[in-house]
């Protein structure tokens, strides 16, 4: 494959046990398709796994910018930009393979808004994630959904301290059995 900027060879690089594509010259990077969701779950320990960060899973989150000049380096398609929720990054997605180009520093700027995404929660916001995670159960994602339990879950206990320290000291403050 070569790099839908550069025209050169894509190398294989590994990042976090994922074999991946990446420039040489340019430093971009091609995820074929889940393999950025499966990253986004390995981040921060596992942290994201609940966050959905599936592009083609909400389209009135789907919002094309300009085209691009750009194709696929699996299937010779062109790429379409796209931004992704309120998030101010635009990555290049092949609509037929569902594989995604990321430029030099965007896969950093996702993590960044995973970290904000987070950081910004409620506890009421966990509390509708949780419900979430609960529907992907009923739907039959039993797996999915009791990982993304566990996670909203602690994420929820610390969201919860933070906004109430006095419950925290004393919670602490108890006897231990």
């Amino acid at each position: 494959m070569d790099c839908p900027k550069d025209r050169i060879p894509l190398e294989i690089v590994h990042f976090h046990s994922i074999p991946i594509q990446r420039c040489p010259k340019c430093e971009g990077t091609w995820y074929e398709k889940d393999q950025l969701r499966i990253l986004k779950d390995k981040e921060a320990h596992g942290d994201y796994c609940w966050i959905n960060l599936d592009l083609w899973r909400d389209v009135a989150k789907f919002r094309a910018a300009s085209s691009s000049r750009c194709t696929c380096p699996a299937d010779s398609t062109p790429l379409t930009p796209v931004h992704y929720g309120n998030a101010n990054i635009v990555v290049d997605i092949c609509q037929t393979c569902k594989g995604v180009w990321l430029d030099k520093g965007e896969y950093a700027r996702i993590i960044k808004f995973l970290d904000d995404t987070v950081d910004a929660e409620s506890v009421g916001d966990y509390l509708k994630d949780l419900r979430d995670e609960f529907g992907e159960i009923v739907k039959g994602h039993p797996l999915a959904g009791l990982k993304g339990i566990e996670k909203v879950l602690y994420l929820l206990e610390l969201r919860f301290f933070v906004q109430h320290p006095q419950l925290l000291s004393g919670v602490q403050s108890l006897p231990r059995a």
